[in-house]
C-alpha cells in the first residue's frame, strides 16, 4: 500500500503548484489584450524610461537646454513639420486610390491629425495608425484594405529615408575612396554598421515580401507557426499589400523622397534650435533609425526609446547627452502640437455634428 501511495505524493505537489502558474499566465495574456492595460503599460515604460534617463543626465541640464531654445529656428521647424503632414496625406491619398477606393485628399488630412491626436493624448491602446484604420474602415468597408494602406503609407516612409540613407552612405564610400581611405563621417564603426544594415535592410525586406510568398516559406521551414502564417486575415492582408500596382508604390515613393529631406531639415531644425552643432548630412544617416523607433509600439509614442536613441546617434558626434534628450524632447513637442490641432479638429466636427 505504501509503495502504491509514492507516485500519487510526488505527482500532488507539482500539480498544485503549476496551478498558480498556469493561471498567471493564463491571466497575464487575458491582460495583455486588453487595449487599455496595453496603453497603461506602455505609459509606464515611457515614464521609467524617461525618469532614469533624466535621472543620469540631470533633469536641471535638460531643463535649462530646453528654455533656452531659439525660436527662430524651432517655428519654422513646425512649419516644415505641418507640411510633411501634407506631404504624408497625399502620399496615403496615392496608396488608397491604387486599391480603388474612393476617399477624398481632406479627409485622410483629416485622419492624420486624428492620429497625432490618440497618439499623444489617449494612452489607451489604439495607436494613431490603428484609429486611421478604424475610421477609414467605415468608408471603404473593407478592413485589409485599409490596413493594407496605412501599412504600405509607412513602409513607403521608411524605404524613402532608407534610400537617401544609402545615397549619403554611398557617397561617402566615393569620397574615402578619393580621398585615399580617410572618411568624412568621423562616426564610430559600429554606429556606421548599424545605420548601414538599417538602410539596406528595409528596401531589402520589402522586395523580399514583394517577390516571395513569405507566409507559405515560412510555414513550409517552421511548421509550428503555420496556426499563425495560416491565418485567413493575415494571408488576405499580404496578398493585398503584395497586390499593388508597381505605379503606385512608385508614386508614393517619389512623395517619401521629398519628405525624408523634410525631416531632415525638421531634425537640423531642431538642432540649430538647441545650439547643437552636427554635420547636415548626418541627419540623413541617422533619420532612417529614428522613425523606426517612432514606429514601434513598444512604449507610449515612442517616448523613453527615442530619447536613449538620440543618445545612442548623437552623443558619438560630439553632442551631450543632455542636448541629445532636449532634442528628442523637442521633436516631440511638435508631434504634440499636431496633436492640438487634431483635436480641435475633432471637437469642430463634433460640434457641426451635433448642430
Amino acid at each position: 500500500m505504501a509503495s502504491a501511495q509514492t507516485p500519487q505524493s510526488n505527482t500532488t505537489p507539482t500539480g498544485v503548484a503549476s496551478l498558480p502558474q498556469n493561471r498567471i499566465v493564463t491571466l497575464s495574456r487575458t491582460l495583455l489584450k486588453d487595449k487599455r492595460v496595453r496603453g497603461i503599460l506602455q505609459l509606464a515604460l515611457s515614464l521609467a524610461l524617461l525618469a532614469w534617463l533624466a535621472n543620469r543626465v540631470g533633469f536641471d541640464a535638460i531643463g535649462s537646454t530646453l528654455a533656452d531654445i531659439s525660436w527662430a529656428w524651432y517655428l519654422p521647424a513646425f512649419v516644415v513639420f505641418l507640411g510633411n503632414v501634407l506631404l504624408r496625406a497625399y502620399r496615403w491619398h496615392i496608396l488608397v486610390r491604387a486599391l480603388q477606393q474612393e476617399v477624398s485628399y481632406n479627409r485622410l488630412l483629416y485622419l492624420y491629425f486624428l492620429g497625432f491626436f490618440f497618439n499623444n493624448f489617449i494612452p489607451s491602446g489604439f495607436g494613431g495608425d490603428v484609429v486611421k484604420v478604424l475610421a477609414l474602415k467605415q468608408k471603404q468597408s473593407r478592413g485589409a484594405a485599409a490596413l493594407s494602406s496605412v501599412l504600405m503609407d509607412r513602409l513607403t516612409g521608411l524605404i524613402g529615408s532608407a534610400l537617401i540613407g544609402l545615397i549619403v552612405l554611398a557617397w561617402n564610400g566615393v569620397q574615402a575612396w578619393l580621398s585615399g581611405g580617410t572618411t568624412p563621417l568621423n562616426l564610430p564603426a559600429p554606429l556606421v554598421m548599424i545605420t548601414a544594415l538599417v538602410s539596406f535592410g528595409i528596401p531589402a525586406g520589402f522586395m523580399l515580401i514583394r517577390s516571395v510568398d513569405l507566409l507559405e516559406l515560412i510555414g513550409r521551414y517552421l511548421p509550428f507557426t503555420r496556426r499563425v502564417t495560416t491565418h485567413a486575415g493575415l494571408q488576405k492582408l499580404v496578398r493585398t499589400i503584395r497586390g499593388y500596382p508597381l505605379d503606385a508604390l512608385l508614386q508614393a515613393l517619389s512623395v517619401s523622397l521629398p519628405f525624408t529631406v523634410g525631416l531632415v531639415a525638421i531634425q537640423y531644425g531642431i538642432a540649430r534650435a538647441l545650439a547643437v552643432e552636427v554635420p547636415f548630412h548626418l541627419f540623413f544617416l541617422f533619420v532612417p533609425i529614428i522613425s523606426i523607433i517612432n514606429t514601434l509600439p513598444i512604449s507610449f509614442n515612442g517616448l523613453g526609446m527615442r530619447e536613449g536613441v538620440y543618445q545612442f546617434l548623437f552623443v558619438p558626434v560630439g553632442v551631450s547627452s543632455a542636448a541629445a534628450i532636449a532634442m528628442s524632447l523637442a521633436f516631440y513637442f511638435l508631434r504634440v502640437a499636431a496633436g492640438l490641432i487634431g483635436g480641435l479638429l475633432y471637437a469642430v466636427k463634433s460640434v457641426r455634428k451635433l448642430a
